[in-house]
């Protein structure tokens, strides 16, 4: 998904900040339920009531680009849905096809369907959907629509989406973020003049909707300071089963201690535990399901490539042979997580675990003869500055280990734990001239020493395309922003990487063996280069109480976040 960045590209940083605020927060955010008359045992037909706790207030309700997907994606429909094994199935549209090479794609839609305003869905909504979260351009749209060359309505029920390159767009439009359908008829609905987008920003932002999912947000229920509640929406297309939750109390609870409390109380029978896993054994001996499950979020840590010493790869090599991995993840995540090497999280198309890695409880020595190859023998007697987000915590207990693991190569660790917006500005994903963050900054910044010496990095994106975060992370940007920063933290400048990755990003629709030999050498350029690599891919952990069944993990959506029609009092 890149090509038409030219004019998107500001937005696509918008959305990646969702990903990194959403990778900050969902781990915890997970969909905590909350308690319910369901303890007492209230009759299915009278209403199941589930009450989620979020780690974080938030108001972001636009579908065309909020990362609150963990409440929006239970209000609106997608196109497809991706299941755990990456395969699309039908949501809103029923079956699909595509020209030879994978650009054009007709996709039949769903009838019989309305939208909370009681207008039918058809196809002039989801080419109006389309197109307006594309001019919008902010959160992940620019990713998740990057390549679309048009959308139009053959008929009624009937779309036909054109694409730049090939590509598997069943599975693209059933992307997590900034692919939700909504109504046509929302400017009226709304009462905002049409093209009015702050306008309808702020309808959104007052706990208003207008999907056509399983759920309706309850705008006079709903605050900023007490949380969202979502009801049943009686006419919705998949119908209602009696022991399916029709209310859903979403409560923010920022203390992952306080959420585990109120399960333990009774209060609660569903939270995430952000990373906090000293609380499993308690919730187990108290009789909580706790269910661990994939995710494709990762820590990466990335070096600035342009800063003396971290400039010289064989450096960068030691480094990354001192650590030691497995003490990382069990220090930091309790454990729950999986080692891996190269750019592609396990799970995800073109993984492969034969990506030459470093070693798993680190080799000093290893790192010293390295080191000792080019003339460094009596340590790097380096003074440098990790960086984190505070909205990962753990990830100063990361930081705390790598400090220790990287003393015998002479190295003087500072750490240093940021809020994600200073982080951002510290990285160079600022604009010194309009003093905007989250904007492109001049590559020129990496050579200064205001920018960070090392990052350590909670990341996820959009949809599973193993392109994507590789795209982010180490490629060249496209025009034209080939010279600017966004998220491109280690600030590497590598031609041949980038117009290998762009090469196996239209493979992969095409030619997926030749795709999978093209990102086996892109992960070896990574390990021999080693400008960023990852600590490990992370679990999801949520801990559900009594009577709360039916969740299933998806990692294909935020941080496997619950979908709550799926869940029943049980």
């Amino acid at each position: 998904m890149r090509t038409s960045y030219s004019c998107r590209r500001p937005g696509i940083s918008r959305m990646i900040i969702v990903v990194a605020v959403v990778a900050i927060v969902l781990i915890a955010a997970g969909g905590y339920v909350l308690l319910a008359p369901s303890r007492g045992g209230t009759h299915p037909s009278t209403g199941k009531v589930l009450v989620a706790v979020r780690n974080s207030q938030t108001s972001d309700m636009d579908p065309r680009e909020t990362p609150s997907i963990d409440i929006v994606q239970n209000v609106y429909n997608r196109l497809t849905v991706v299941l755990p094994n990456q395969t699309a199935v039908p949501d809103l549209a029923t079956s699909w096809t595509s020209n030879a090479n994978y650009t054009v794609w007709d996709f039949k839609l769903r009838q019989g369907v309305t939208f909370h305003d009681g207008a039918p869905f058809n196809s002039t909504a989801v080419v109006f959907s389309i197109l307006d979260t594309v001019k919008l351009g902010q959160g992940d749209a620019p990713d998740t629509w990057a390549g679309l060359k048009s959308v139009t309505a053959l008929d009624p029920y009937t779309v036909r989406i054109t694409w730049d390159f090939p590509a598997q767009l069943p599975a693209i439009v059933g992307a997590g973020y900034s692919a939700f359908i909504f109504s046509p008829n929302i400017w009226t609905y709304s009462g905002v003049s049409p093209g009015n987008d702050s306008g309808l920003a702020t309808w959104f932002s007052t706990y208003h909707d207008d999907g056509s999912g399983p759920y309706v947000i309850q705008t006079n229920q709903s605050a900023f300071a007490t949380g969202i509640t979502l009801q049943a929406y009686s006419k919705y297309w998949g119908g209602w089963q009696p022991n399916q939750f029709k209310s859903v109390f979403i409560k923010w609870v920022t203390q992952t201690g306080t959420a585990v409390q109120y399960l333990l109380s009774g209060q609660v029978n569903m939270t995430g535990l952000n990373g906090q896993f000293q609380y499993l054994p308690q919730l187990k001996s108290a009789g909580i399901n706790v269910i661990p499950s994939k995710s494709f979020a990762a820590i990466w840590m990335l070096f600035n490539t342009r800063h003396p010493l971290l400039n010289n790869p064989v450096v960068r090599r030691a480094l990354l042979t001192a650590v030691n991995y497995n003490q990382v993840l069990n220090q930091s995540f309790y454990g729950y997580g999986l080692l891996f090497g190269g750019g592609i999280n396990p799970g995800k198309f073109a993984y492969s675990s034969s990506t030459p890695t470093f070693p798993a409880k680190g080799d000093i020595a290893q790192a010293k003869k390295l080191l000792a190859s080019i003339g460094i023998t009596g340590g790097l007697n380096a003074s440098w500055v990790i960086t984190y987000s505070t909205g990962s915590p753990f990830l100063g207990v990361a930081a705390q280990v790598l400090q220790t693991n990287w003393a015998p190569l002479g190295v003087t660790l500072s750490i240093q734990g940021t809020d994600w917006g200073s982080l951002s500005q510290k990285a160079g994903y600022y604009n010194s001239t309009t003093r905007t963050v989250f904007a492109p900054g001049s590559l020129s910044y990496a050579n200064t020493t205001g920018a960070q010496d090392i990052l350590l990095l909670n990341w996820v994106g959009t949809t599973n395309d193993p392109w994507l975060v590789m795209n982010e992370l180490f490629a060249i940007q496209p025009p034209p922003y080939q010279h600017d920063i966004l998220y491109n933290w280690c600030y590497w400048t590598n031609a041949t990487f980038t117009d290998l990755l762009q090469k196996a990003h239209v493979d992969e629709a095409i030619n997926p063996p030749l795709a999978q030999q093209e990102y086996n050498a892109l992960n070896v350029m990574l390990y021999q280069a080693a400008p960023g690599w990852p600590l490990f891919a992370e679990q999801t952990v949520i801990a559900l109480g009594p009577h709360t069944m039916g969740y299933q993990a998806n990692p294909n959506y935020g941080f496997a976040y619950p979908f709550w029609y799926q869940m029943y009092y049980g």
